[in-house]
């Protein structure tokens, strides 16, 4: 733990030399004016965009291996199929999401190749988060609704489903976290260095923070230290994710009190 801890803080306070090149200017300003404000709305849109697809299909996924096939051959191999997607590497993945979704599927360089790319990413985490959240929720609540004569689907909606809430948000959130600063995947399926704006549609590419760092870095040969303040804002913005993740699990357990 206390290694942990330092790692973090050394990371942080190293991060935060950056950011005295930082100003609300900068922020608020178009990317074509040297400002940062595409890289930072294009890196929420992504996130946002990724969770929305892989939260309600990991969470049917979960629901699926724990409430409807607990057990049997089928369940295995989905089981190692999810396994062997969290070990697949971010470059193979971004690979994959250039071919199947950029080329094949005809959808381009585009936030919505760069979406269902990072939520394949994501999947693998909301799927097990969800799955443990909805397996210490007690039986007794389904069996419950059962015995009231709702249906199996009712009973797990309307009971399960709900007191699972804090563990499925935070799963999410998780995954959000897992793919922030991941550049590869969108480096082939949604990423360009410049834009006229913001995209206006799931189908135009779109700038991101992670890509800009890689961007100074490795093609323009600048050191880390000038991304310094580029990397906090990425930073920020996966805290505030996790800020939001906390609230929600607080507001929850306040009103599930066999959660606490």
């Amino acid at each position: 733990m206390v290694i942990c801890l330092l790692a973090f803080f050394w990371i942080v306070a190293t991060l935060f030399t950056g950011f005295g090149t930082l100003n609300v200017d900068l922020l608020t300003t178009s990317a074509l004016k040297g400002g940062y404000f595409e890289m930072i709305v294009g890196t929420v849109y992504l996130f946002l965009g990724a969770a929305a697809i892989a939260g309600p299909i990991g969470v049917f996924a979960a629901i699926y291996l724990v409430e409807y096939a607990p057990g049997g051959k089928l369940t295995r191999i989905i089981d190692q199929a999810i396994n062997n997607l969290a070990g697949v590497p971010s470059i193979i993945i971004g690979l994959f999401g250039y071919t199947l979704f950029s080329r094949q599927l005809g959808f381009g360089i585009s936030l919505l190749s760069g979406w269902l790319t990072l939520a394949l990413m994501i999947l693998p985490i909301v799927i097990r988060g969800s799955e443990e959240a909805i397996r210490i929720v007690p039986t007794s609540f389904k069996q419950a609704a059962l015995g009231l004569g709702a249906t199996k689907w009712k009973a797990i909606s309307l009971t399960t489903l709900i007191a699972a809430m804090p563990g499925i948000v935070t799963s999410v959130i998780l995954g959000i976290a897992r793919v922030a600063g991941e550049t590869a995947a969108i480096l082939f399926t949604s990423s360009v260095i410049i834009t006229r704006g913001l995209p206006t549609s799931p189908f135009e590419p779109v700038m991101a923070l992670s890509f800009n760092i890689y961007v100074k870095i490795v093609a323009r040969g600048e050191s880390p230290e000038n991304v310094f303040g580029i990397a906090l804002i990425l930073f920020f913005i996966v805290v505030a994710f996790s800020l939001v993740a906390i609230i929600l699990r607080i507001y929850y357990r306040r009103k599930q009190p066999w959660l606490s």
